[in-house]
């Protein structure tokens, strides 16, 4: 119990749920990926989102001209600039690995497609600092799983459930870089009603356990 309330704690609120759900195994995959949507939008809600996300896309954007190291230099003062916030940092990693990306391909890619795929990429990069990283290690130790490739295997099956989920999320941070506002997309389960989960409760009482009452003649 000490072990699993020390896993716990690595978690944020939100992502420590989504974490419960992976753990007992006995919630759909699509109830875990509607955990961390929430818990992502909440995060980018409550940081402040991802500080210079419109500076840092313009440079991606334009790094054919500017040149690889420049582009990488601006990168670093921009992190630099936002005193280290974490979600910069983070963008900002992933936007230098998408400009090695571009390069390689010759940067074939319009610049609304770079912008968008850059918030997509970023929206799981936090999910995967937030969530993934934390979870694979305690998951194997608490053996939900029997082996690393079984584990791999579940995280690439959510991870292809959440995407559409993140890229919904990415459209809205392209308008809301700041955060504010910014919600959940839909979920992907049908959120229960307590009445319903109370008589569902109930049907599944064994006959000889309920209190049958007094009966008067």
């Amino acid at each position: 119990m000490v072990e699993r309330d020390r896993f716990e704690k690595q978690f944020g609120a939100g992502w420590r749920s989504a974490y419960r759900y992976a753990r007992e195994g006995n919630v759909p995959l699509e109830g875990i990926c509607d955990k961390l949507v929430s818990a992502l939008s909440k995060t980018l809600r409550k940081d402040g989102a991802i500080p210079a996300f419109d500076e840092m896309a313009h440079i991606l954007t334009h790094g054919r001209s500017l040149g690889l190291m420049a582009a990488f230099g601006a990168l670093d003062d921009l992190a630099e600039r936002e005193n280290g916030h974490r979600h910069t940092k983070i963008a900002a990693d992933v936007a230098k690995s998408l400009i090695v990306q571009l390069e390689a391909a010759g940067w074939g890619v319009e610049a609304s497609e770079i912008s968008g795929r850059f918030a997509e990429v970023s929206c799981s990069a936090l999910v995967e600092r937030n969530y993934f990283a934390k979870a694979r290690q305690p998951l194997l130790a608490e053996g939900r799983f029997d082996s690393y490739e079984q584990m791999t295997s579940w995280q690439s099956r959510v991870e292809e459930i959440l995407r559409p989920q993140l890229s919904k999320i990415a459209a809205k941070l392209g308008k809301k870089p700041d955060g504010k506002g910014l919600r959940a997309p839909n979920r992907l389960t049908k959120k229960e009603r307590t009445r319903d989960l109370l008589a569902e409760n109930l049907l599944n009482v064994e006959p000889s356990s309920r209190s049958t009452g007094s009966r008067f003649r």
